[in-house]
């Protein structure tokens, strides 16, 4: 971030009467507009195929599987060979590659979508197969729908935040301009409430207090104080140093503008920010302050408290779903065993496991709140 002095020597600023109209387009010129790139949007297809990380959906699309190897075995056994090894060799590879992991679920849709069109085409069409992927497809499809229209709501109602205006001295005048109209050089009041519209220096303060919470992760507001005009030092912890995007707590004070634009902090933060984070691995400081820019910069949806609460019992009774499930599937299990099918024909042990499965997947859908 450039000194006082430096932003004196570059710009004809006046620090009590601020830039002339001259002044202003110069540093428009030279420095561009108070505009930060927006954020690539996550492309709709990717939205898509995340519904399937649900875990109801990948439990469906493993019963769906299952169902249709186990018709195309009764159809033909060179088939349904066939096909088990495609659907096994697939879901290894996705589930060994670390890359491929998150997509897992996607590609289990593909596989059964697949089979199912193929079994359809061949004569041997697998019904239970097809409902289950109707199914799916209705399901993830009206979450995809819903949360696609929310975000284009959420997104207008963003969009009006670069509507506010910016109190600034310009040719000795008090008056207010657009966000993306502030330079480099121009003269900013703060007051208690204010987001600061770019990166600057601390001219004159009265008690002022700033919530740094965007940049350094503390709720805690800091006080800023000026400093020396040629001060060259940077970074949230300087007393004199102000940040786009962070927000006046208390007090008054007059700024002078040193970034604009993405050559501010929060510019320079959201370069790295992309559409795909990747694996999930442990998490740096950096890492940290990208996410939290990302929040400021992109669509944000908390959660209410009611919601909260509703979340935890929601996952507290899908635990005793998944648990009651399992305690059936081992019961069906046993009770297969103590009849002896397992000891007959190769096929009917394994429509037995499908069935005990099914059931399991019964339980598991009535039971999991949505």
């Amino acid at each position: 971030m450039r000194s006082i002095k430096q932003i004196l020597n570059e710009q004809p600023a006046n620090l009590d009467s601020g830039l002339n109209s001259d002044a202003v387009a110069q540093s428009l010129v030279r420095f561009g507009p108070n505009r930060l790139t927006p954020i690539p949007r996550e492309p709709l297809w990717k939205k898509f195929l995340e519904k399937f990380d649900e875990p109801i959906i990948k439990i469906l699309l493993a019963a769906a599987l299952l169902s249709i190897v186990v018709d195309l075995f009764k159809a033909s056994k060179a088939l349904g060979g066939v096909a088990l090894v495609v659907v096994a060799a697939g879901l290894a590879a996705a589930f060994g590659v670390a890359k491929m992991r998150r997509w897992a679920p996607s590609v289990m849709f593909g596989l059964a979508i697949f089979w199912v069109v193929f079994g359809a085409l061949t004569g041997h069409p697998s019904y239970e197969g097809l409902a289950v992927m109707v199914a799916v497809v209705l399901a993830t499809g009206v979450a995809f729908l819903s949360e696609y229209k929310s975000d284009r709501e959420f997104e207008a109602l963003n969009a009006r935040k670069d509507e506010i205006h910016i109190k600034v001295t310009r040719n000795g005048a008090f008056t207010t301009v657009a966000l993306d109209e502030v330079v480099v050089g121009d003269l900013v009041t703060l007051e208690m409430g204010d987001e600061v519209p770019a990166d600057g220096r601390v001219i004159k303060a009265t008690d002022l207090y700033l919530d740094q919470s965007l940049m350094t992760g503390e709720s805690v507001p800091v006080k800023k104080s000026p400093r020396p005009q040629d001060e060259a030092d940077d970074g949230p912890e300087n007393l004199g140093c102000l940040y786009r995007g962070t927000q006046v707590a208390d007090g008054v004070a007059l700024m002078i503008v040193a970034e604009v634009g993405d050559a501010t902090m929060i510019g320079q933060i959201a370069k790295h920010l992309s559409a795909d984070d990747g694996e999930e691995e442990e998490e740096t400081d950096e890492q940290t302050d990208v996410k939290r820019v990302k929040k400021k910069l992109t669509i944000s949806k908390e959660q209410t408290p009611l919601q909260v609460k509703l979340t935890d019992l929601a996952d507290l009774i899908s635990k005793v779903g998944y648990i009651a499930a399992g305690l059936i599937f081992l019961a069906m299990l046993g009770f297969g065993i103590f009849k002896g099918k397992f000891t007959g024909d190769l096929f009917d042990a394994v429509k037995y496991l499908l069935d005990a499965f099914v059931y399991t997947v019964i339980v598991i859908v009535v039971a999991v709140p949505e």
